[in-house]
């Protein structure tokens, strides 16, 4: 049996002759193949304070991913705790993230986050905001002087936000599954609407008791209204069998009913406030080509355009799931995370 003494002695052939070539780490003999070592990749520590009170779910699912896969250490913290830990632990890189909206006192606790704040700007190395502010132009560190210049991750910002401010572009909210379905066995629901009137007098609700009105004036027998939203297996399997989906936007821009319509390759039936969104990350949705959009004076004429072209249809609702299994990735948002920060720390 071979000692670790032993195992010192031994010599491959060749090595007699062998030289190092300290500069490029490259071992050359003259009896073997050349040989490149590569100096192992040293451990990455990022630390991220959260507020378990937005939507942050997708955030971590990329965190995770990047813990699992590359070879970063993750700490997650709550913001509560944010002052009992503070900096310390030979943190490399600092993400950061308060309840977005500053005027709900009910979450948003303005004297913790003055402190928060503080340690967070306190911080020397790479920093990164995440906000909450999902699928509109709002800022939610607006308080920051550096705001425009921080590096941010943000779900489903404005193209006028994205050209503004400096935004890492990873996969958004999704559903706790986010694959494409292939089609249902037949596609017997002409449109289906899944949504709600309005709860409230806010312009978006608005625009879809508006649409409601004129699914049920125009198409009364044509729209499948069925609230199944809640049961997700059922939801899916409806839209599976849906033609044309109609989307309206909710609190924001952006409407989740979107992201089922194209995974579920129904025809994307939304709103023109779509238009005005990085709705993907890694690839750019184009209305007429993977989606439809329209206006509430030319919904009603729109919608009849395309019932009367089931070609365009067909066209349509493939693209859209083709392009959001192109542009909905999760490994592509945890490779272009794991970029950054890598470059960014080498500076």
């Amino acid at each position: 049996m071979k000692t670790k003494k032993d195992k010192k002695k031994f010599e491959y052939p060749g090595t007699s002759l062998l030289k190092k070539d300290v500069k490029t780490k490259i071992l050359v003999t003259e009896s073997s193949p050349t040989i490149t070592i590569t100096p192992k990749e040293r451990n990455i520590k990022l630390r991220h304070i959260y507020h378990t009170g937005a939507n942050i779910g997708y955030y971590h699912r990329v965190l995770s991913t990047l813990m699992s896969e590359k070879n970063v250490t993750i700490e997650l913290i709550p913001l509560n705790d944010y002052l009992k830990v503070g900096n310390s632990g030979n943190i490399d890189v600092l993400s950061y993230q308060t309840f977005p909206d500053e005027k709900l006192n009910t979450k948003f606790n303005p004297n913790l986050v003055r402190m928060t704040d503080k340690l967070f700007h306190g911080f020397k190395g790479l920093k990164i905001i995440f906000d909450a502010q999902d699928c509109s132009d709002a800022d939610a560190f607006s308080r920051f002087p550096d705001s425009k210049e921080l590096p941010r991750v943000k779900s489903f910002p404005s193209k006028w936000f994205l050209e503004e401010y400096n935004v890492i572009m990873i996969a958004g909210i999704a559903a706790t599954d986010i694959r494409t379905f292939p089609d249902g066995p037949k596609r017997d629901i002409e449109i289906s609407c899944k949504f709600g009137g309005a709860t409230g007098k806010y312009y978006f609700h608005r625009i879809r008791e508006s649409v409601i009105e004129q699914l049920k004036l125009f198409f009364p027998k044509r729209v499948d209204f069925k609230q199944t939203e809640g049961n997700r297996k059922m939801y899916t399997e409806e839209l599976r069998r849906t033609l044309i989906s109609i989307g309206a936007p909710g609190w924001g821009a952006f409407s989740g009913s979107y992201q089922c319509a194209l995974r579920a390759g129904a025809l994307l039936f939304a709103h023109r406030t779509i238009n005005d969104i990085q709705y993907l990350a890694h690839a750019d949705l184009v209305d007429g080509e993977d989606y439809i959009s329209y206006d509430l004076y030319n919904f009603h004429r729109k919608l009849k355009r395309l019932l009367d072209n089931p070609e365009e249809i067909e066209r349509v609702r493939k693209n859209g799931r083709e392009k959001f299994d192109m542009g909905f990735n999760y490994s592509k948002s945890v490779d272009i995370l794991h970029t950054f920060i890598k470059e960014n720390l080498e500076k």
